[in-house]
């Protein structure tokens, strides 16, 4: 099973507040956007990511663990299923 794990890192000396995405040994930081809460602001991070590997941030969802770290698990349907079968098939 893959995971995304969404990390919140606090401004430094150097670096404003920002996100941090990783899995499957890739990472990537997005800058905090005020406008959004803890949450999209999660999101926003692992959808950074979602495309960085190509993968469908659509089917991600995720929530806070007791850590302060958010996770991202993919979810299949039956109609993402029957479309990834087609496109085998084809």
């Amino acid at each position: 099973m893959v995971a995304i794990v969404t990390r919140y890192h606090g401004p430094t000396n150097t670096k404003g507040t920002r996100y941090s995405a990783r899995a499957n040994g890739y990472k990537v930081y997005v800058d905090i956007d005020h406008a959004l809460d803890e949450e999209e602001n999660h999101r926003q991070a692992a959808v950074k990511l979602c495309k960085k590997i190509g993968w469908d941030e659509d089917r991600f969802f995720g929530g806070s663990m007791a850590s302060g770290d958010w996770a991202w698990v993919p979810v299949f349907t039956r109609d993402w299923e029957q479309r990834q079968l087609k496109k085998v098939e084809v």
